[in-house]
């Protein structure tokens, strides 16, 4: 009776880890396609491109006309942030073709493309308040495709932008 017992607890065995190991051996295929992103994906991964795009334009001014670091470097930080949380909403999943969103920005070459800034003050601050202003449209674009949370995020961050287009407009150069 013990000898049954043990005979069908190895036939059991076999029956359930056989197919297992059958399909095993197709690899990661026998799991299907990787999911297709979340509808968010695309929208984050445009408002991630707009941010580091306008963190480019300040670094460049900042180049540029350095004696605006005082003016610019709060906001600059701002950006910095709004950044960190559109990066924390990016959830891709591996093997999909949103992988390219992960570095958004990034140029083919890999080289980002040089940025033209004038040189005078005033000018410079008149560019970033105009970069300011495409930024916060650009982010107000994408809020009827984002979800909830996300069209929160990215109202937010647009009226930030809209507040900086104010302080560089009033920003006066010393």
């Amino acid at each position: 009776m013990a000898r049954d017992a043990t005979r069908r607890r190895v036939l059991a065995i076999g029956a359930v880890t056989l197919p297992l190991a059958v399909a095993g051996c197709k690899g990661l295929g026998a799991l299907g396609a990787p999911p297709k992103p979340a509808p968010g994906v695309a929208v984050v991964g445009h408002a991630i491109t707009v941010e580091t795009r306008l963190i480019a334009h300040y670094g460049a001014v900042l180049a540029a006309v350095p004696a605006l670091a005082g003016t610019l470097r709060p906001l600059l930080a701002q950006h910095h942030e709004h950044l960190a949380r559109l990066r924390a909403r990016l959830i891709i999943p591996p093997g999909s073709r949103a992988s390219d969103l992960a570095s958004p920005g990034a140029s083919p070459s890999g080289s980002p493309a040089p940025i033209a800034v004038p040189g005078t003050p005033a000018a410079a601050l008149r560019y970033l308040r105009d970069a300011e202003n495409v930024a916060a449209s650009a982010q107000l674009a994408h809020l009827p495709a984002a979800p909830p949370a996300l069209a929160q995020l990215l109202a937010s961050i647009s009226a930030s932008e809209a507040t900086h287009a104010m302080i560089l407009g009033h920003a006066r150069h010393r």
